[in-house]
Formats: structure tokens, C-alpha cells, sequence
């Protein structure tokens, strides 16, 4: 293929990825809960791929709450349409309720704020040390909106399209003296990209909580929670006072591959029970330059009661987080040799993908000791996690 014709190749690819993505954005139905509450109702015998495919076409403008979404889900007519309505919620995680699910309470004067958040920071300093050693199972389901297809030897890239589900993966987390490690599971792609979520059963409250007392606090709203009332609060936290660690994998760097960490500055809510102090919910939203190769890193942990050993205590639940990043695409595989490709022979579209994790089966951590002979070596029988690869990752 001439250096002109592949030029022209290359012209046409990014042409066909910007009229796509233009496309789609404009056939986006923005809804608000209501109206997409209406558009169910209306879909009521269809099929569970129509259902799946009409809201893969929808955009919300309002915050579906995990409550309303488990209810909503109960009446859809299968696993497509589930997983459609799943990644709608997602994304709509860091938008506002809607105005009717708002309580119509005053609000609270400045030492009543006070003391509310005096609450939050004897919880973190007092209860959380408290927390058992444990075990916990997380499930996690992944989606992305980048489509590449390979017909013919022709490669199509296209962004911004409906969210498809890609892959799901069980894995096991230990919690033990205040340090979590993750057990990563067999059907997990070696180098899974995405970001590294850690630290939601503990640091990542102290670290967000400190950073908000060194930033900018304000009351938000209340807010009808599945066992009470939250009292919702709005910070922002600058980089200079950021300790909150964004960690990505991967990027390339000609033929080899690097995990991307910066400390960023970022905002959101934090909903707390007014009366315990216990931290509910928090949403992460980071403020990452547009010169860098990842464009979003923002994350939701919802809190809720669990038993461990008999114990109640406050977990997390479920967590959503969204990345939007660089992907590289080889759109000219065959002029490749050991991985080793021209410079054009790649584009780098960027990718939007949403990790929901479930959060279950908590169970307290016992460590065991049994004799061993004589010629086993003496080691702990806990298991360990994998390290984080820096090799080429598997899309």
C-alpha cells in the first residue's frame, strides 16, 4: 500500500469515528426518570432485546437511585434489558436526584452542620479502626462504548456509542489490620484496564474526609436514603491538598506499557446519617487536564449494614466508577511483525468504561494454623494477590 493511499485510509478511519460519535449524540433521547419510567411502561411485551436496544439510545438527565433502579429492573423481561437499564443508572450516578425525590426539609443552621459533621469525623476516627478483619466477594460487571470492528481486514473504530456489556469477574477481597489485598479471579483478562478501586473499606474515607476538611465545604440537600434520612453535603478539594491517588492501567509508550497515576484535584457529595455520623455515600469526580491520556476518573461507593460474625457494621454495598481514557486501536494489523507496528498503523479513540461492583458475603477473617512436614517450607498459608502487570494488556 503506497505512503498516499494509507494517508487517505487514515483520513477516512477518523472521518468515519467523528460523523459516528456526532450521530450518536444527536440521536441521544435525553429523558428525565419520569419519562423513562413512561418509556418502560410503554415497552411492556416487547422483547428483551428491543427493550435493551431503546434504552441503549437513551441519555438521563437525572439520577436513577439504586432503590428505583431494583424496582424498575424487577419488571424487565430479561438479562439484556437489565444490563441496559444497569449502565444507565451508572452513568447517571453523579447528576442530581430528581426534585420530587428531595425531601422538603429545612435546612439545617451552620452549628447544626457542625455537629453533624463532628459526628462524621468521630465515626472515622473511632469506629472505622474497630473494623473486624474480614473477607469479602465483589462482582463486578464492565461495559464500554467504544466500538472497533474487524471485517475483512478493515477496521472500523467508532466512540461514543450505546454502552455493550464486555465481561464480568468474581473476586475476593481480605481486609486485615486496616490493609485490604485483592485475590484477583481466574476468568479476570490478565491485564484488565480500568481503575484500581482500593481502599473503599476504610483509607479511601479518611483520605477524602482529611482532604475535605483542607478544602471547600457546603450543605447540599437531605436526602431519602433505603433506611433514613441523609444529610447530603458538597465539597471540593484543590490539587494542592489532594491526597486522593487516581491509578489506571495501561498506556503505551511505543511498543511497552505503563500504569498512569496522578493526584488530582476533585469534588463531589457526601452523604452522612445524620444522627451516627456513618458515611453513606460518596461520590469522587476528578478534575484531570485534558493534556493528560486519561480524561475521567470519577467514583460512587454506597455504604450499608452487614453482618460479620454476628456483628452489624457499615460496608460498602456497591461502588460505580468511570473512566474515560486513550485507547489504542491497530487499524493496520497486517503491517505488524512481533507486535512491532508503524506509527500509523494505530489510533487512539477514546474509550468511556463503567465498572459496577456488588459488594457481598461478608465473612470475619480467621487465620489457621496447621502443622506442616518436615520438608514444607514454613510459609503463611493467606492468599495473596496478583501484583499489577506492566506488560502488554489483552483488549
Amino acid at each position: 500500500m503506497s505512503s498516499l493511499r494509507k494517508r487517505k485510509t487514515m483520513r477516512w478511519l477518523l472521518l468515519v469515528m467523528f460523523v459516528a460519535s456526532t450521530l450518536h449524540a444527536l440521536a441521544s433521547d435525553l429523558s428525565t426518570i419520569a419519562q423513562l419510567e413512561q418509556t418502560l411502561a410503554a415497552a411492556r411485551g416487547k422483547s428483551d432485546k428491543d427493550v435493551a436496544k431503546q434504552l441503549g439510545k437513551m441519555q438521563l438527565t437525572e439520577r436513577l437511585s439504586t432503590l428505583r433502579l431494583e424496582n424498575l429492573q424487577a419488571s424487565l423481561p430479561g438479562e439484556k434489558s437489565r444490563q441496559a437499564l444497569l449502565v444507565l443508572a451508572d452513568t447517571s450516578a453523579f447528576l442530581s436526584l430528581p426534585a420530587v425525590e428531595i425531601p422538603k426539609l429545612a435546612s439545617p443552621d451552620h452549628n447544626m452542620q457542625g455537629k453533624i459533621l463532628n459526628k462524621t469525623t468521630d465515626y472515622i476516627r473511632e469506629t472505622l479502626p474497630r473494623l473486624p478483619n474480614f473477607i469479602v466477594s465483589r462482582n463486578t460487571a464492565r461495559f464500554e462504548n467504544l466500538k472497533v470492528d474487524y471485517v475483512g481486514g478493515a477496521v472500523a473504530v467508532v466512540e461514543d456509542q450505546p454502552f455493550h456489556f464486555t465481561n464480568t469477574f468474581k473476586e475476593t477481597v481480605t481486609y486485615r489490620n486496616a490493609e485490604e489485598k485483592v485475590i484477583f479471579s481466574p476468568n479476570r483478562p490478565e491485564h484488565q484496564r480500568g481503575l484500581y478501586n482500593l481502599g473503599v473499606f476504610g483509607p479511601l474515607l479518611q483520605i477524602v474526609v482529611t482532604d475535605i476538611f483542607s478544602g471547600k465545604m457546603g450543605w447540599g440537600h437531605w436526602e431519602q436514603g433505603k433506611r433514613g434520612t441523609m444529610a447530603v453535603f458538597r465539597y471540593s478539594v484543590p490539587q494542592d491538598h489532594s491526597h486522593y491517588h487516581v491509578k489506571y492501567c495501561c498506556f503505551s509508550n511505543t511498543n511497552s506499557w505503563h500504569i498512569f497515576e496522578t493526584l488530582p484535584s476533585y469534588h463531589g457529595e457526601i452523604s452522612v446519617d445524620p444522627n451516627s455520623g456513618a458515611i453513606l455515600r460518596l461520590t469522587i469526580q476528578t478534575d484531570i487536564p485534558p493534556d493528560h491520556p486519561i480524561y475521567r476518573a470519577d467514583l460512587l461507593v454506597e455504604y450499608g449494614p452487614v453482618e460479620i460474625a454476628g456483628q452489624p457494621y457499615i460496608c460498602p454495598t456497591k461502588s460505580v466508577s468511570i473512566a474515560r481514557a486513550m485507547n489504542r486501536v491497530n487499524v493496520q494489523q497486517g503491517q505488524c511483525v512481533d507486535y512491532n507496528c508503524r506509527p500509523d498503523a494505530y489510533v487512539y479513540p477514546k474509550n468511556t468504561a463503567v465498572n459496577d461492583t456488588v459488594y457481598h458475603s461478608y465473612h470475619v477473617f480467621r487465620s489457621e494454623m496447621r502443622n506442616l512436614p518436615a520438608e514444607d517450607n514454613d510459609e503463611s498459608e493467606e492468599p495473596r494477590p496478583a501484583p499489577p502487570a506492566t506488560t502488554d494488556p489483552k483488549n
